[in-house]
């Protein structure tokens, strides 16, 4: 069952009552009710109701799994799209809530950001969750927060544990029993070397602060990513440095795939 934007169906059974006529010794078999030709010239004549229209998709557009924009229908995808390290995501073709930058950065072409996501209590989080499914139809939540919030420049130790405390409360709450890919992101300053190193080594001691605080998870794994899958652009319109930008690439993301 999904949360308030999601839809389930169900099936509902059908009776089918015979009536068996008894005849034989000592039994009186069934009279017609009157007007029994009466009632089956009527029936005979009633319309049947008409079929639903199909939904008409785009050329290429798969049925839609999710109700992402809240009007009552399935919205349906147009593409796959792989965001690295195995993570490949159904995207929608009509994105109407996608999530906005913040601190006035703009997007990078098919960030991963535009995505949709479920409208939930993160206090205590600083950041945000987005929702999408694989190519096989599993369901895919997206925890994502700032590393500034964990680390200190350069560094791979915890500062504060605050936000991580709290991602644990809303896994165990909201996404239990998932797969969870830790993803650890630097901005593109530095060498690609030195942030592919940083990256890992980030999401590594995420992943053991998640597993060693009782994270509800059939698996955690980690995986850095350096500056290879920005949100957003590091530079401002007039070519300068966009330091707002390089602070919102510098991130951690806690891929979560839930159970079928």
């Amino acid at each position: 069952m999904r949360r308030v934007r999601s839809h389930a169906g169900a099936w509902l059974p059908v009776m089918v009552v015979g009536v068996l006529l008894l005849t034989g010794c000592g039994s009186a078999s069934k009279e017609t009710p009157t007007g029994g030709a009466t009632s089956a010239a009527a029936d005979a004549t009633t319309e049947a109701p008409a079929a639903e229209e199909p939904v008409s998709l785009p050329p290429g557009a798969q049925p839609g799994l999710d109700d992402y924009d809240g009007d009552g229908q399935k919205d349906p995808t147009c593409s796959t799209q792989d965001f690295g390290a195995g993570l490949v995501l159904r995207i929608p073709c009509q994105i109407g809530n996608a999530h906005d930058p913040e601190n006035d950065t703009r997007l990078v072409k098919d960030s991963l950001y535009r995505l949709p996501g479920p409208d939930i209590d993160l206090t205590g989080v600083s950041g945000s969750v987005l929702e999408a499914r694989d190519p096989n139809g599993v369901h895919v939540y997206i925890v994502t927060f700032n590393s500034d919030a964990l680390f200190a420049t350069g560094s791979a130790d915890v500062g504060s544990t605050d936000t991580l405390d709290n991602t644990i409360k809303v896994i165990n709450k909201l996404y239990p029993n998932g797969a969870i890919q830790v993803r650890g992101h630097t901005d593109a300053t530095g060498s690609a070397a030195g942030n592919q190193t940083l990256s890992q080594r980030r999401a590594e001691t995420v992943r053991a602060y998640l597993t060693g605080h009782g994270v509800s998870a059939s698996a955690v794994t980690a995986v850095g990513l350096g500056s290879t899958q920005p949100l957003v652009e590091e530079k401002n319109t007039d070519g300068s440095a966009s330091v707002a930008g390089r602070a919102f690439n510098r991130r951690v993301e806690l891929v979560i795939r839930l159970p079928k």
